[in-house]
């Protein structure tokens, strides 16, 4: 006799509808977990365009570093070389927009940083959930494999 009184009903399959309770929480707060997902990836999706020019930016960080290693040098004669300042002036200017876009650069990278935190944290939860799925559904495939299959043809 079954625990449920009823004769003929295996204990796996008494024991696997008991996790069935549990088995719908999980899958709720597996639910809950990967709802942010779409709007995740959307975030990543826009970072991923927004680091398609940090190559381009990288090789032009390193142009400009190259070039501002002679600034110091460059300014210390700057009184004596009065017919410089024109092209110094040039080069200054162009110059001061690289500060904005780093700037941007650096926001860009803390978005991507508290979108990808976000994104481990629910792929945390969401490996813990599918763990928990996996180790109460075990049983319900044991069950299933021992049941005959019937043709409906």
């Amino acid at each position: 006799m079954s625990p449920l009184g009823l004769p003929g009903i295996p204990s796996d399959v008494v024991a696997s509808l008991k996790l069935l309770p549990d088995l719908s929480r999980h899958l709720e707060v597996i639910a809950e977990t990967t709802g942010a997902l779409p709007e995740m990836l959307e975030h990543i999706e826009g970072v991923r365009s927004d680091t398609e020019a940090l190559p381009r930016l990288h090789a032009d960080m390193s142009k400009v570093a190259a070039a501002t290693d002679t600034l110091p040098a460059i300014l210390e004669r700057l009184e004596g070389i009065e017919s410089a300042m024109p092209t110094l002036v040039e080069v200054q200017q162009q110059l001061v927009d690289l500060p904005v876009t780093l700037g941007r650069l650096g926001d860009g990278l803390e978005k991507l940083s508290v979108t990808l935190d976000r994104l481990l944290a629910s792929l945390d939860g969401l490996d813990q959930n599918v763990s928990t799925l996996q180790t109460a559904v075990e049983p319900l495939g044991r069950v299933a494999d021992r049941l005959p299959i019937k043709n409906r043809a």
